[in-house]
This record gives C-alpha cells, sequence and structure tokens, in this order.
C-alpha cells in the first residue's frame, strides 16, 4: 500500500487489529526490520509498518532526509489510515524521529518507545564519520559502506550466533539508492539535539538500550530516560546486554515481549 507525503510516494504495510502501535525502522533498512516482532504484536494491536522514505519501497524525494520530513510523512501516513492517536516505536534514527513526532504533534502520540536512539545531536567526529560515509558513497563504493554498517549496526554476540540476519539485513541494505544513502546521511547530520525535548514528554515512554551498541550507548540511552524522568514523565528503562544497535531485529522476541508488556500497561493506563 502507498500515499503520497509532500514531492515522495511512500509505502506501508499492517499487520493486526487494535490500538495503533507504529514502527519506525533505522537507516538503511526497510519495514522487514520489524516483521518478526510486528507479529507478536498482531493479536493485540493494529501495527503499522511505513518504510521511511529514501528505503525498500519508498521514493526520498528531494533533499536531505530530515527528521522534521520524516515526522510530516508519519502525520500523513496517521491522516492517510484516519487515526487520530497512536503508540510508536522507533529504532536508531526512527527513534530520532520520534522526538520530532512529539514536538510536532504531541496531541497525537500515546505513548513512545525509544530503541537505540540517544537524544543528543551528533558530535563532530560522528559528523566527520558521516562525511567519511558522504564520500564513499559517491565515489561509488556502496558495497564497502555496506559491509561496515553491517559490522557497527548488528552486535557481535547476533553476528555470531545467528549469521542469516547479517544477509538479511544485508538485503535491505542492497535495496537502497545512492542518492537515498546520501540522503539520509545529511539528514541525520542535521538533526537536532533532543535533551530538552525529553522533559517535556508527558506520555508513558519505553527506553530500550542494547549493551553492545556503540552509536547510542547505554549510558546514552539512560541519559534519555533520566531526562523524562526528571521532566516528571513516566519511563521504564530496559537494557539488553548482549544487542548491538538493531536490538529489536537481533532478538525480536525479546524486545516484543518488552513492548507487549510496557503497551499493555500504557494502553489500559489511557483508558
Amino acid at each position: 500500500m502507498t500515499f503520497p507525503s509532500g514531492d515522495a510516494t511512500l509505502f506501508f504495510t499492517t499487520v493486526g487489529a487494535g490500538p495503533a502501535v507504529v514502527l519506525l525502522h533505522p537507516t538503511p533498512v526497510d519495514h522487514r526490520f520489524w516483521l518478526p516482532l510486528a507479529e507478536t504484536l498482531a493479536p493485540n494491536f493494529q501495527v503499522i509498518l511505513p518504510d521511511l522514505r529514501g528505503h525498500g519501497r519508498s521514493e526520498a524525494g528531494l533533499g536531505p532526509i530530515t527528521v522534521e520530513k520524516l515526522a510530516e510523512d508519519t502525520a500523513r501516513l496517521l491522516d492517510h489510515l484516519a487515526i487520530a492517536k497512536a503508540f510508536f516505536a522507533g529504532c536508531s534514527i526512527g527513534g530520532y524521529t520520534l522526538f520530532e513526532i512529539w514536538r510536532a504533534m504531541p496531541a497525537r502520540v500515546c505513548g513512545l518507545a525509544f530503541c537505540c536512539s540517544r537524544p543528543q545531536a551528533d558530535t563532530e567526529a560522528v559528523r566527520a564519520r558521516r562525511l567519511a560515509n558522504l564520500a564513499k558513497i559517491r565515489e561509488g563504493r556502496i558495497a564497502e559502506f555496506i559491509e561496515e554498517q553491517l559490522h557497527s549496526l548488528i552486535g557481535p554476540s547476533a553476528r555470531q550466533r545467528w549469521p542469516e540476519k547479517v544477509d538479511a539485513a544485508r538485503e535491505m541494505m542492497e535495496t537502497v539508492s545512492a542518492e537515498g544513502l546520501v540522503a539520509v546521511q545529511e539528514g541525520l547530520a542535521a538533526r537536532p539535539d533532543s535533551i530538552a525535548t525529553a522533559w517535556t514528554i508527558r506520555v508513558p515512554c519505553c527506553v530500550l538500550a542494547g549493551g553492545e551498541d556503540p552509536a547510542s550507548t547505554p549510558s546514552d540511552m539512560r541519559l534519555l530516560a533520566e531526562e523524562i524522568r526528571q521532566g516528571g514523565g513516566s519511563v521504564e528503562y530496559v537494557e539488553i546486554p548482549d544487542a548491538g544497535h538493531f536490538a529489536p531485529f537481533e532478538q525480536p522476541e525479546r524486545v516484543a515481549l518488552i513492548l507487549q508488556r510496557w503497551l499493555d500497561v500504557s494502553d489500559k493506563s489511557a483508558k
């Protein structure tokens, strides 16, 4: 299924029925990242799985793929489905988008689950790595870029135990065009700091960290949980010691149980 959003036509699929839950995947993969987890949630929730612009079967549109654009896309998807409010979960760039969703449309948010998505903006060192990635992509060294991403985004435990997951992630990454890869790296480099935003969140939150994640470390994710809590928000913090940046993809059954419990409690408290 597709829907129009600004200068792009975007793809999404849904499974299940019940309260709406939107799952926003990381880069450079697509909605299939969430499918095993979504099947666990489907008996009790309507799980909505978009391909973010520039990924999977969604067009990139023009210019950098920013969190502002991704939040606008999400709002238009809810409009397309005639859904007033939803729960949202996001991993990496999907989680960064949740901060913008809260800033832009808090009235449409039932709860937020941040998976491996730190609140801080990029440091100078991270921006330098993004510039190096952009150079690789523009020089046509996309296969090299993908192999580096697989090594850094999937934790060592998962790479050793489930090599088929590495192959599945590689297949998704290889569908992203060079233009899409460039646009998302440019957008990530421009994303704002969201620590102050965390203070303002007043809906139930779940913060999930991977113990093997070098990009959004457990320390980063504990900071997010503490900022939400100090601002007066409700938050559950969970750490999976043997998971990396792609924790929901690496261990979907385990993360599904965490989200299922959090969603059940949050949905009941809202009624």
